[in-house]
């Protein structure tokens, strides 16, 4: 590539955001929904370097630049890909943000570079943030389907993935509401309780599992997260929804709802350690339509909890919005509303 040239990912320009695994800082792995890098820029064009490990046949990686969003195709390559993001941009300086589009199971990446023009540079953006936020979900905080937007209210039209946008969650809208750094740690289908939902068929594996984890996708190789990376202020918990397959019943029973709530209870504690109590919790279901026993249980936990940094929030159409995934229009009703809860709590 003529008069373009390699900036590595070492290079401290670049800020990065999400649960990425640094082993080897000159490529990065990016594994989690909502994941980024973002940098300033100069010159006219700007493209990246992406190492793709596909879990999907094909999949799609996001970009930001100025302002204007771009997604672009990626499919299996022994070989970092080379992708050009825009082309025929003024002279001057420029924004980019590269993310993680999908959850884990549908690919990781490694970021390799940015391509810039050779007389270029780049530099740090140097944004301030006003607090941390950390989010433990499932699709729906995720982002899966939220750009099938003509299915607002309605089930899920076919996908494979092409519907899926982080940037549209209501966590990471949340987070630009408040101005605020944000690890999504959320996968499509998983459970709170190992052997439920929808993750990693046939184990069916957690989030009592996974909450600890960097890398948790089996085939790729499981790894720890270093919680001394990042300090949350808020820790939304939104799980449940997946837990209710395959035995939608077992919920009413008495000893599997104890256990239930123990598990749940466990994973807050140990966060709780984890973030010398400092983290404030928001217990949440979504919108998207579910059993309200699930809402009931929640309700115990956060009441047997007892702790003024664990409180309940439930949204305005509570489990009755949407048979389907939530759309961009209700993610971003989703956000605004815990926006305004975390905000009278800040008074």
């Amino acid at each position: 590539m003529e008069n373009k040239k390699i900036i590595s990912p070492s290079d401290k320009a670049f800020d990065y955001m999400g649960r990425i695994d640094f082993d080897d800082a000159n490529n990065p792995l990016f594994v989690f929904a909502g994941s980024m890098v973002s940098t300033k820029f100069t010159g006219t064009s700007v493209g990246m370097m992406i190492q793709p490990y596909m879990f999907y046949e094909v999949t799609w990686i996001g970009a930001i630049v100025d302002g204007i969003q771009y997604k672009f195709e990626m499919r299996y390559s022994e070989l970092p890909l080379y992708i050009p993001i825009v082309s025929g941009l003024e002279q001057g300086e420029h924004t980019i943000t590269i993310f993680k589009r999908t959850a884990g199971t549908h690919h990781y990446f490694r970021f390799c570079g940015l391509m810039i023009d050779s007389d270029a540079c780049v530099s740090p953006v140097n944004h301030r943030y006003d607090m941390n936020i950390e989010v433990y979900g499932d699709s729906v905080s995720a982002g899966e389907v939220v750009e099938a937007v003509n299915y607002c209210g309605h089930i899920d039209p076919p996908h494979n993935s092409q519907y899926d946008n982080s940037w549209f969650s209501y966590s990471l809208l949340l987070a630009r509401h408040l101005n605020a750094r944000i690890n999504c740690n959320a996968q499509g289908g998983i459970s709170l309780i190992n052997g439920a939902g929808y993750f990693n068929p046939p184990d069916y594996i957690g989030m009592e599992t996974v909450y600890d984890q960097l890398s948790y996708v089996p085939q790729f190789g499981i790894t720890k997260w270093d919680f001394s990376r990042f300090t949350p202020d808020y820790i939304v918990i939104a799980l449940g929804q997946n837990d209710a397959n395959p035995d939608p019943e077992r919920i009413k029973n008495k000893e599997y709802r104890e256990k239930w709530k123990s598990v749940y209870k466990d994973m807050v504690n140990s966060l709780r350690e984890k973030y010398d109590d400092k983290a404030r919790f928001i217990i949440i279901t979504t919108v998207l339509m579910h059993e309200p026993i699930w809402d009931e249980t929640l309700d115990e936990i956060v009441a047997e909890l007892d702790c003024e940094n664990v409180r309940r929030y439930k949204f305005r159409r509570n489990a009755a919005a949407t048979p389907g995934h939530p759309r961009i229009p209700e993610q971003v009703e989703m956000a605004e509303e815990l926006a305004v809860f975390i905000k009278k709590w800040e008074k």
